[in-house]
């Protein structure tokens, strides 16, 4: 269990930091002179890197990471956001799979178990992490097609062929090769009698 959360005292930041890192330019480093650059000067606006890097959008050297394109997303960082608070807040999640959505002395009695810290760190806790939750999508993306898997594909042609196969109404044509050992002989007379009996019997 985590002894402590991340948390900013400005939390009215993170919504604006957010929508810079959507706007601007994917950054080589994430760091205090980028906040500074964006107009985020406040000494309490550097706790956001620490957080985004909580929440898994940067690397420990300030590298932005997969996430972060994700989170750079216009339709896709909601998501990305619901969906690593899940992960950071893993057991305040394992208690209420929905805790975003509890009562607020719910979510700080949860906060005040599972890090045994007092009222005032749960208090900050718990304001980043409403914050953070005001702004995230928690359920799953809508609107990505749906793979049909290609077994149930494979299944879906052998019972077309099977039926092809058991279709009374369909037509079957059979074809036949037949082979004559003609003797040898001298007399012509052998092979007309031979090929006469063949029209008259095969109607060939």
């Amino acid at each position: 269990m985590p002894d402590s959360y991340p948390y900013i005292i400005s939390n009215n930041k993170i919504d604006p930091i957010l929508g810079r890192i959507r706007s601007a330019a994917r950054p080589d480093r994430f760091g205090h002179p980028l906040l500074k650059t964006w107009g985020f000067t406040a000494s309490n606006d550097r706790a956001a890197v620490a957080l985004l890097k909580e929440l898994g959008f940067l690397a420990e050297n300030g590298t932005p990471t997969e996430l972060y394109d994700r989170l750079r997303d216009q339709n896709d960082w909601k998501y990305v956001l619901g969906e690593r608070m899940r992960d950071l807040y893993a057991d305040l999640y394992a208690i209420d799979g929905a805790i975003h959505n509890a009562p607020e002395a719910e979510i700080k009695g949860a906060m005040s178990r599972v890090t045994g810290k007092e009222d005032e760190s749960v208090k900050r806790y718990y304001a980043t992490f409403k914050t953070l939750a005001s702004l995230a999508k928690f359920e799953p993306r809508a609107g990505k097609p749906a793979e049909q898997p290609v077994q149930e594909t494979s299944k879906k042609g052998k019972a077309e062929s099977t039926r092809d196969e058991l279709d009374p109404k369909r037509t079957v044509e059979y074809h036949y090769n037949i082979q004559i050992h003609l003797p040898t002989t001298t007399d012509i007379t052998v092979y007309t009698a031979i090929f006469k009996s063949l029209k008259e019997n095969l109607g060939i």
